[in-house]
């Protein structure tokens, strides 16, 4: 099994300017074969959820982090907003059979040598957001720079006869057509020397364990998650149960309303 757990992993994250949330058990998360050889990882491979605007954020998140059959689903995710979520610092599986484009890896073997983030967007034609590109470009440029790697490919690349991701209108393609990874790619390289934003700094623990009100969506009742991922009230249970999305917080209160649905409805 491997032993490498790219712990400092949030906070390269953090270095492209973007907000992030780390996922609660993130650093010793990753796929049966556990973290990563010496070595690795080599690769960062690029992909898109094909999941829609409502599953945006936690929905997303939580199915590819605990619910999913093979979860972990990959190390990172972008959401719309965007935000960065950190899922996994082991390895994933985020890529399935293939053949690596570089052939640096052997066949099928990517799963245990790249970091795989997901982001979101239904890849049909649906517009990425402009805020949602850049997030991705610095995102990954950030991850070469951290880690030594120099290999970037999309899931496309890696197994041409199954998958389209990334897709959709961007500024890499338009309508639901495949993205253009070589300009991807120097957008990227580009980034390597432009100074980014200042890193936005992680959360005290004080705002971590703020408690958040979510209320039932189908039966009206309410409930209190913490940030540590407890679910107290009526609802009953751990956070990780549920698929939920967040609203808008309140202007006069430290709280957040969030709908939630339990797993399986809606």
């Amino acid at each position: 099994m491997g032993s490498r757990y790219l712990l400092d992993l949030a906070n390269v994250c953090r270095r492209t300017g973007f907000p992030v949330i780390e996922v609660d058990g993130w650093e010793t998360r990753g796929r049966s074969s556990g973290g990563y050889d010496p070595g690795r990882p080599t690769h960062v491979m690029a992909h898109h959820t094909a999941s829609g605007p409502s599953s945006d954020g936690w929905s997303d998140v939580g199915y590819m982090t605990w619910t999913a059959d093979a979860a972990p689903l990959a190390n990172l995710y972008i959401s719309r907003v965007p935000e960065i979520f950190v899922m996994a610092a082991g390895a994933t599986n985020t890529n399935g059979s293939g053949i690596d484009p570089c052939r640096l890896a052997d066949d099928d073997t990517m799963n245990s040598h790249a970091i795989g983030i997901e982001a979101a967007n239904n890849g049909t034609g649906e517009t990425w957001p402009s805020g949602q590109q850049e997030c991705y470009v610095r995102l990954c440029a950030e991850l070469e720079l951290a880690y030594g790697i120099e290999q970037l490919h999309s899931h496309f690349e890696y197994a041409p006869s199954r998958k389209i991701d990334p897709a959709g209108h961007s500024r890499y393609a338009t309508g639901g057509d495949l993205w253009d990874m070589g300009a991807f790619r120097e957008d990227v390289a580009d980034h390597h020397s432009t100074p980014g934003p200042e890193p936005i700094p992680p959360p005290d623990e004080q705002e971590t364990d703020m408690a958040f009100i979510i209320r039932n969506r189908d039966t009206g009742e309410i409930a209190i998650v913490y940030g540590d991922g407890k679910l107290t009230g009526l609802a009953g249970g751990d956070l990780h149960e549920y698929e939920m999305r967040f609203g808008s917080a309140l202007p006069t209160d430290p709280v957040v309303w969030a709908d939630f649905i339990a797993k399986g409805k809606g």
